[in-house]
């Protein structure tokens, strides 16, 4: 029967062919090295020894020697891969295990709302101090942002030859000095903000000055690493939802961190601004937007010197969609053929979604996807899955089932340990598309519940409501399998099954309001609830 017809999310990046390890597999390596030693020792036996069964006995010999050999070598190179994996792993973890989750949103508590300019007065004149923080790109703080800002500064004069003594104080007494004058004012919820500064001296000669040049980094630094820490807890499912929450609120805060165009930043300010850069692009494919969203890697483009950050200044300019050729090789290497990998799967991606999918874009898109696969390194899992994927489906628009089987149970070899879930979830809810297509709807369902799973516990809302499509459409067309999805207690009916898949189109309409054809199938169901009144069954364990 005719699959329901849904909307595959494209991600980013590329696979690694696992053709060595099958060649090199150790026992069977030891084993052809025995039989041609075995051969040798028969040849030189029955033939005599001579110069020409010398000579092919050697020939034999040395194969043997070198297939052990090669295959000790690749077998010390997986080894210390993975420990090099394990170590990265180990790395991640320990960066986001002390991160502390934001609660709930607390009902009638007034949403955080930006403060007033600062009000500016010539008493203030030429306190360097107060000229730093009124020409940072914001004027409002968290305790902790504003505490290392004010350590920066305080600090900044001892770094440069000058008569003047540095400023004894600490941090914490500057800023109690400033709140009691009322030229720092505290905003609650953890925040502060500069109502007052200095007329002078200009902005010009103060982002010149040694006490901005170590604000601005310092204050980019703080939010950099918890931005950093926080992309990486996106993908965990025990940080999901409280990353989420983390992005939500500070998303807009982290946009306006970045200056004017025309301001000449310090180059430890704008690795950080990259940073940044890099955290945002992860919470924006979290929630479906294009790499250019909000306007961020536009900015970063203008802040960027290609001859200061030649690879920075590339993937600014490819994730703003201005990259028209592929990037020149840099160093070092391991960026740079990422980076390469990533504009051929961005330009196989821009072809499918902006050219009719005749057979010839397919296969060119497919090409380059396979082109983008050999550049990948080996320790991006969450590019080879993606790219997986990506091939998959692919493979799925040519009629090529057996290769986008093919492709799809390799992604989920490599996120069955627990990597990745994200494209461990996204790879089985293609497998569910997969044998859809392929005439087997109990298979297909079994997988989407699968996916469903993984994805609510990442808090995925695109990814649950696309799972919530696929079940709902499915048994809209197949009411019969209504059991599968929802039990039988109480007994099932064919209008049941129909009002519950209507409450988990609706839901579906909501969590993705870009989904294609939901509209179709929730006229079909003729349910009349809006949202989900019994969420379908998880899936049995596979084992």
């Amino acid at each position: 029967m005719t699959g329901p017809r849904g909307h595959e999310t494209p991600q980013q990046i590329t696979p690694r062919s696992s053709i060595w390890e099958g060649v090199l597999g150790t026992a069977e390596v030891v084993a052809w090295a025995l039989v041609l030693e075995l051969g040798r020792n028969i040849v030189v036996n029955s033939l005599g020894d001579n110069d020409v069964v010398k000579v092919i006995g050697g020939l034999l010999r040395g194969l043997a020697i070198i297939a052990v050999v090669g295959a000790g070598a690749y077998v010390a190179y997986r080894r210390i891969d993975s420990f090099r994996e394990r170590v990265r792993t180990e790395r991640e973890l320990a960066l986001i295990a002390e991160l502390v989750e934001p609660g709930e949103p607390v009902r009638f508590v007034d949403a955080r709302s930006r403060p007033d300019p600062p009000r500016q007065l010539s008493e203030l004149d030429h306190n360097p101090i107060l000229a730093a923080l009124r020409d940072l790109p914001v004027q409002e703080f968290e305790t902790a942002a504003l505490l290392a800002v004010l350590s920066a500064v305080l600090e900044a004069p001892s770094r440069l030859p000058s008569d003047s003594a540095p400023d004894g104080r600490t941090a914490i007494l500057v800023l109690a000095d400033l709140e009691m004058r009322g030229i720092i004012g505290y905003l609650g919820a953890d925040r502060y903000c500069l109502r007052e500064a200095p007329r002078l001296p200009p902005t010009a000669e103060v982002i010149r000055g040694p006490h901005w040049q170590a604000a601005l980094p310092a204050l980019l630094h703080h939010y950099a690493d918890r931005a950093s820490r926080w992309s990486i807890a996106l993908e965990t499912v025990r940080f999901a939802k409280g990353a989420r929450r983390w992005f939500e609120a500070e998303e807009e805060y982290l946009r306006t961190l970045f200056p004017t165009p025309a301001t000449r930043l310090p180059t430890a300010a704008v690795n950080e601004l990259a940073r940044i850069a890099d955290a945002l692009d992860v919470w924006y494919a979290r929630k479906g937007l294009p790499e250019h969203a909000h306007g961020v890697a536009q900015a970063l483009c203008d802040l960027t010197d290609p001859d200061d950050f030649p690879l920075r200044g590339e993937l600014a300019r490819l994730r703003a969609g201005r990259l028209r050729r592929r990037p020149p090789k840099y160093r070092p290497r391991a960026l740079s053929s990422s980076l390469s990998a990533r504009w051929s799967h961005y330009t196989a991606l821009h072809r499918l979604h902006n050219e009719q999918p005749s057979p010839m874009v397919l296969t060119q898109s497919a090409e380059q996807l396979e082109a983008a696969w050999w550049l990948l390194p080996r320790t991006d899992l969450a590019g080879v899955v993606c790219a997986l994927i990506n091939l998959a489906v692919v493979h799925l628009h040519e009629g090529r089932l057996d290769a986008a089987q093919d492709r799809l149970e390799l992604a989920e070899s490599l996120t069955r340990d627990g990597r990745d879930p994200a494209g461990g979830a996204q790879t089985r809810e293609t497998l569910g598309a997969l044998w859809w297509t392929r005439g087997e709807p109990r298979r297909a369902l079994r997988h989407w519940q699968r996916a469903l799973t993984a994805y609510r516990e990442l808090d995925d809302d695109l990814g649950t409501g696309r799972c919530l499509q696929h079940l709902g459409s499915a048994v809209v067309l197949a009411p019969e399998h209504g059991g599968l999805l929802l039990g039988n207690d109480p007994a099932l009916t064919r209008a049941e099954v129909l009002r519950q898949a209507g409450g988990w189109l609706a839901a579906a309409r909501r969590l993705h309001p870009q989904a294609l054809h939901v509209e179709h199938y929730a006229r079909r169901a003729g349910s009349t609830l809006h949202t989900v009144d019994r969420w379908p069954l998880a899936a049995p364990d596979p084992q």
